[in-house]
């Protein structure tokens, strides 16, 4: 099965359920069933039927207001009730667990835990205290009950029961009633009390891909996994198991109960050990809202006072549904869902907005592991194994170990004894609902201890797909939530319950690792260097970085950011994400430097020749120029020496010409562009310099005049995202990784609208996209090597542009269509050289290839919402200032008729810029290489 949260079907489901229909009984019940709310219809991405059966057969929720006939088992011969379990079993089916039991809404959200709606009780006057009519009452209801205990109980059980009865009025009075003392303290307590009620349930987070596939769970390890509930959904035999565990008296008792505390202390007394506890449900509740698990007076006596109080407050089920949510079921298991997703292998169904039927509803479910187990039998087995682990969470977790599984299975065994004993039916509905299947007998307790004996426990599935992706997800969401500070938002990520739909699609982004292994570790043949690889071997290629990019929208669809996640080779460092490291870009950052340029003025057709030329960068006076001077080479060293256009220049990256470019745009413009297309890596690559060099340069004396071939440090990332204000006309998109976050139930808390910023003009976009698409402009450095073109496929206009780093430390192709776009970095994370000619196109430029078409729609099957159609580059030709094609002299690009080049038509030169001779009146130009 998937981990995809959003669509998950049981396997199988040979249950019957509730048909909705409230059971017969009292004017309580009647008024509170007018106060639950139906649970929620099913969405389409519940409504998948799994074979053999129709959907009223599956659902573990009944359609709202579908009355149907209730089919009553037959009359039973039932077992002689001892009193609780006949007071229980008596107000359960008088009053629906009465008015106190249900409240007035059973459907309140669980991420809080209790939210009144109405105020608060206010405690009564003095001269009217709430102590007195409790005790009375109390009173009352031992006086009638004496009546029912005088026939067939024997005298030594009967004065055992009063005196645990005198026992208990004393406790509730000292500590509830009685003196001044004790009232004042409950009062003390009292705001505590509302604020621990109020306290926020610690819950996973779960991180998911644009298609709702589950990507990663994260969750605080001291407390462990967990996704509250809501009583609704809690099947009414887990309740049952769960108070016959722990608290027989749950539904009747004030929030403690001296019998219980009296039974704990002769089991330890006789034989050391203490299977049914003295604590009531409430007063581990208490407990666990206040994380001291102290045994100690001081802490027993408070504990009883707010479990008083939680109890007069606060109806039987929420805190019910509270014990269900906090409590441990496991070594890491918090609460009762986590427990039934880890061990039963049991999943939630929820839709879009992530409104979920938890896993705990579907527990009479069979799947792979039980797949024809009675669905009564196997709820009952679950829920039986599931109600004895609180007591000891660890020991009983069936996961670690034979031995831990004998310890359940001898609790749950305690578990089944005690609904026997309590005469218990399994009710297999959810909530307070009834689907009655008869009375627990002994003969069912050997069936299901046999079934849980042949279970086999799964356990959480640890997952992380995506990873690099995902903790960079993650570190946003926490820098988010702690106001800017990431350390601070840690702890409320872990535990605050958000389902983060993220941009990725897995489809590609198991592709692109898959690729980025390939292409590094595969013999492929290799044109511009001659030899088959593979590269890791061969040229020291060892690592490589991918990010993918919707240039619409700002998405990120795939971001890999190493060789292998797991590696600790050096040269991979696989935990370091290379997608965000600061890495030199080459010749890749060209085009920027060239838009400031026409942004300026330039167009494609400007001749910058391509020949050795000395830059000063502040030389001193008298200095040697060969040694004091910058005088940047070509890849290869040298220069070609042609008197080429810029159309040349980019396409062959030639570095001489970017250097005279930047020189023309001036340094600070183009770094302001740089920051304008979202490049604000220069600007931390220097901080750290400084930082580490204990200096205050700024970016022009850190870089000089290189900064034109790109040797400032920036991610990938950042030139995706720059690429990306090419690809979308000039309008700047930021990356984008998050879609939506969503709370547990149903709240949208955050929602990607996308917002773009015009940082150049169309008409500079399409320039440069002009010079990028042009393959046949490349011959002069990569003739023969169709990389970077999608003529092996549907040859449709892609740009892109390749960057080698001084030494072979760093290697990248950055290309675009329309609609998409992709980055490659390769080379070594530990920055070791690569070897023996290897350049962004043999290095970085057969990955992005690949993947480029494969995220445009190039794929047989799997290809998920990522397909783009074949857009072209759109040439702005109408509207102000549009761009045309003008004729340019071939000695400077200006005035003069030698070849066309684009340009804008506020930029059409009007002079020559030859050198006029004089003579006989007539004006000859000087003597014009051809590029």
């Amino acid at each position: 099965m998937s981990n995809n949260y959003w669509n998950q079907q049981p396997e199988n489901n040979n249950g019957s359920h509730n048909n909705g229909s409230p059971r017969s009984g009292s004017l309580v019940r009647n008024y509170s069933d007018q106060t639950v709310q139906a649970p929620p219809q099913y969405s389409p991405f519940m409504d998948q039927t799994p074979q053999g059966g129709s959907p009223s057969q599956y659902s573990p929720i009944p359609p709202v207001n579908t009355p149907q006939q209730q089919e009553w088992p037959a009359p039973q011969a039932w077992p002689t009730p001892s009193f609780f379990g006949n007071a229980m079993q008596t107000v359960r089916r008088w009053t629906g667990k009465m008015a106190a039991a249900r409240g007035v809404n059973v459907d309140q959200d669980p991420l809080i835990l209790y939210r009144p709606t109405t105020p608060l009780p206010v405690l009564a006057p003095r001269s009217k205290p709430w102590k007195r009519s409790h005790s009375v009452r109390v009173a009352m209801q031992m006086r009638h009950r004496r009546e029912r205990w005088k026939q067939g109980r024997p005298t030594g059980q009967r004065i055992a029961i009063i005196s645990v009865t005198i026992f208990a009025l004393l406790l509730v009075i000292i500590l509830s009633s009685g003196a001044a003392s004790g009232y004042a303290y409950y009062q003390s307590q009292l705001p505590r009390l509302q604020v621990l009620a109020n306290s926020q349930i610690e819950q996973s987070t779960r991180i998911y891909d644009r298609n709702g596939n589950l990507l990663y769970v994260a969750y605080d390890n001291k407390t462990g996994r967990g996704t509250p509930v809501s009583f609704k959904y809690i099947p009414e035999v887990m309740q049952d198991a769960m108070i016959a565990a722990e608290d027989h008296t749950f539904w009747i008792n004030s929030g403690i109960d001296p019998q219980g505390i009296l039974r704990a202390a002769t089991e330890y007394s006789s034989s050391g050990t203490v299977q049914s506890g003295g604590s009531t449900i409430t007063q581990q509740v208490i407990k666990n809202l206040t994380h001291d698990t102290q045994v100690t007076l001081q802490r027993k006596i408070p504990e009883a006072a707010l479990a008083i109080g939680l109890t007069q407050q606060y109806p039987k089920w929420k805190i019910l549904e509270m014990y269900f949510n906090i409590s441990p079921f496991g070594a890491q298991e918090l609460g009762v869902d986590a427990a039934a997703e880890d061990y039963f292998g049991l999943n939630p169904k929820c839709n879009q907005k992530f409104e979920c039927i938890p896993a705990i509803a579907y527990l009479g479910l069979s799947n792979k592991n039980n797949p024809k187990a009675k669905p009564y039998l196997l709820a009952l087995a679950r829920a039986s194994l599931l109600a004895g682990m609180p007591q000891n969470p660890v020991s009983y977790d069936p996961t670690l170990g034979k031995a831990n599984k004998g310890f359940a299975l001898a609790r749950q065994d305690y578990v089944l004894q005690q609904m026997l004993a309590l005469n218990m039916h399994i009710n297999t509905a959810l909530g307070d609902q009834t689907i009655d299947n008869g009375p627990i007998t002994p003969d069912i307790i050997q069936q299901v201890e046999a079934l849980t004996k042949k279970m086999k426990f799964p356990g959480f599935k640890y997952v992380k797909n995506a990873p690099h992706f995902v903790d960079w997800v993650t570190s946003q969401v926490e820098t988010t939530l702690g106001n800017g500070d990431e350390s601070k938002g840690v702890y409320q990520f872990l535990t605050g319950g958000f389902n983060i739909r993220t941009t990725i699609d897995s489809n590609l982004e198991n592709y692109v690792e898959n690729n980025v292994r390939h292409h590094l570790r595969d013999q492929e043949y290799q044109i511009f260097v001659g030899d088959y690889g593979p590269l890791n071997i061969v040229h020291n290629v060892n690592d490589s970085a991918v990010v993918v990019m919707n240039a619409k929208t700002g998405e990120v669809l795939a971001m890999d950011g190493s060789a292998d996640y797991n590696s600790t080779v050096p040269q991979i460092a696989g935990n370091v994400n290379a997608a965000l490291a600061l890495r030199q870009p080459g010749s890749s950052f060209k085009p920027i430097v060239y838009a400031t340029a026409f942004q300026m003025g330039w167009y494609p057709g400007i001749v910058l020749p391509d020949k050795k030329t000395y830059f000063p960068n502040n030389t001193p006076t008298g200095a040697d120029i060969n040694t004091a001077t910058y005088h940047p080479t070509d890849y290869g060293g040298g220069y070609h020496n042609l008197n080429s256009n810029i159309v040349l220049d980019i396409a062959n990256s030639f570095n001489i010409p970017a250097i005279k470019a930047l020189e023309f745009a001036g340094f600070d413009n183009v770094l302001n562009m740089a920051r304008r297309f979202g490049i604000t890596d220069i600007d931390r690559d220097v901080a750290i310099y400084n930082l580490q060099h204990h200096s205050h340069i700024n970016v022009e004396q850190y870089v000089t005049s290189s900064f034109a071939i790109g040797t400032a440090g920036v991610s990938l990332l950042q030139m995706v995202g720059a690429y990306q204000v090419f690809a979308n006309q000039g309008a700047r998109i930021p990356p984008q990784s998050v879609l939506d976050i969503w709370d547990n139930y149903g709240h949208n808390l955050y929602h990607y609208n996308p917002k773009a910023s015009q940082v150049i003009s169309q008409q500079i976009a399409f320039l440069i996209s002009s010079i990028l698409s042009n393959n046949q402009a490349r011959a002069i450095e990569f003739a023969g090597d169709n990389v970077l073109t999608m003529q092996d496929w549907d040859d449709r206009p892609v740009a892109a542009k390749t960057g080698t780093t001084d030494n072979f430390q760093d290697n990248w192709t950055i290309g675009y269509t329309p609609d998409l776009v992709v980055g490659v970095w390769s080379g070594n994370a530990n920055g070791a050289y690569m070897t023996n000619g290897v350049v962004g196109i043999t290095g970085a430029a057969p990955i992005w290839h690949d993947v480029i078409e494969y995220a445009s729609g190039k794929c047989d099957q799997g290809c998920g919402d990522i397909k783009f159609p074949a857009d072209p580059f759109v040439q702005p030709t109408g509207g102000v200032n549009p761009v045309i094609l003008q004729s340019v002299n071939t000695v400077n690009g200006l005035a003069g008729n030698g070849y066309s080049s684009l340009m804008l038509d506020s930029d059409i030169p009007q002079q020559s810029g030859f050198t006029i001779k004089s003579g006989k009146g007539n004006s000859t130009p000087t003597p014009t290489p051809t590029p």
